[in-house]
């Protein structure tokens, strides 16, 4: 059987600014000071993690199109980047594969 963690204490210092917004926010809210400030870290926390699954999925769906799809779905790396390269030379074209 796993054991439950113990809730972790931690001291915060807070600038007189954001004291000042915290005691406006609490007065015009109601509610507790510690459980506030927890909902903000996990929606924080929760955010960052968010944000770096959709940057791996994101990475994962680019290496899967440039060595995983079929012919003609996606066009590799270096195909792309010399038809970049050829934006508004004499040689033009359209974009290769389906990018």
């Amino acid at each position: 059987m796993q054991e439950k963690p113990m809730p972790r204490t931690i001291q915060l210092v807070l600038d007189d600014d954001l004291a000042r917004r915290l005691e406006e926010r609490l007065a015009a809210e109601g509610g507790d000071g510690a459980a506030l400030l927890e909902r903000a870290l996990r929606a924080h926390l929760d955010a960052g993690d968010e944000a770096a699954a959709a940057r791996d999925a994101v990475i994962r769906a680019a290496g899967e199109g440039e060595f995983g799809t079929a012919p003609g779905l996606s066009a590799d790396h270096a195909r792309v980047r010399l038809w970049l390269l050829g934006w508004g030379g004499d040689g033009e074209s359209g974009p290769p594969g389906s990018c």
